[in-house]
């Protein structure tokens, strides 16, 4: 007896239709952002976001009403056509709106975010290397403090891999509200022994029953608590809050341009001589 026909038609349908889904979703994987790497695009896309995204997520993208999208570990998994996809149509279910702008704003805002939930050494920006590295071993006073390279001080975070570790929106927020910064190990904190010395520095260890503590001259004091008349933290962060104000918006651009330069990884032989270049 002949075959029906019906019972090849069937799955030679699905058969096209997996390939067509599959193919739908190489596609989609393949989409490229036309702005990727472009200054001038992240930056309209700023002002964008601002104008018709800041009310949620607050003006940097920081969160409110909507998620916070710095940092974020699931735009980070997105590609840039499901980030497109996300900004164009909106979240169903909840408050997010689809969006009515032309691709290309649409594609200047993908840029902005994705700005922010990319390494800043990988993320172009303005600035000059140079003159960033003199704010930064010169005028600013960073080097009192923070070390790069082995050259520098010890009190603050060691800045060699800080261009893999932070994006640039990071980079810009932690020089101009460090108190805002998460994340512990550099407290300062002041403690009077029984017998009225007092020890200022920065808290490397904390527990019930003792603390460690690094002072200014480089000294590690391993201190039993039962020793001690007073612990006090200060509130806010060693690190001044007011280079809003000291350095001029040129300055902070280019200490915020060297700062993302600084990367010790991923050493591939094009990152590592790119690393050296710039650095110096």
């Amino acid at each position: 007896m002949a075959s029906s026909p019906c019972k090849r038609v069937v799955p030679c349908a699905l058969l096209c239709t997996a390939l067509c889904m599959a193919q739908s979703s190489r596609t989609h994987a393949q989409v490229k952002s036309p702005l990727a790497g472009q200054i001038a695009a992240i930056k309209a896309g700023q002002h964008r976001f601002q104008e018709g995204c800041a009310g949620c997520h607050g003006a940097n993208a920081e969160g409110g009403r909507g998620p916070d999208l710095a940092d974020n570990r699931t735009i980070k998994r997105m590609n840039a056509a499901k980030l497109f996809d996300t900004i164009r149509h909106g979240v169903p279910g909840t408050e997010m709106p689809p969006s009515s702008m032309p691709d290309e704003n649409i594609w200047e805002v993908a840029a902005f975010i994705r700005s922010l939930n990319t390494a800043a050494f990988e993320t172009p920006v303005e600035g000059d290397l140079g003159r960033g590295r003199a704010v930064f071993f010169g005028s600013g006073g960073c080097s009192n403090c923070h070390m790069i390279r082995g050259r520098g001080g010890f009190l603050g975070p060691d800045l060699t891999n800080i261009g893999f570790s932070s994006s640039i929106a990071q980079l810009r927020e932690n020089i101009l509200h460090p108190s805002n910064k998460r994340g512990g190990g550099f407290r300062s904190v002041t403690v009077v022994l029984k017998n009225d010395t007092r020890i200022e520095g920065i808290a490397k260890d904390n527990s019930n029953y003792s603390i460690q503590i690094l002072d200014t001259h480089g000294h590690l004091h391993l201190l039993n608590k039962a020793r001690l008349k007073e612990v006090v933290f200060a509130p806010k962060s060693p690190m001044p809050d007011t280079y809003g104000e000291t350095l001029s918006p040129q300055d902070l651009q280019n200490l915020v341009a060297f700062l993302s330069r600084q990367v010790i990884r991923p050493q591939t032989e094009r990152t590592a001589e790119r690393s050296r270049r710039e650095a110096n």
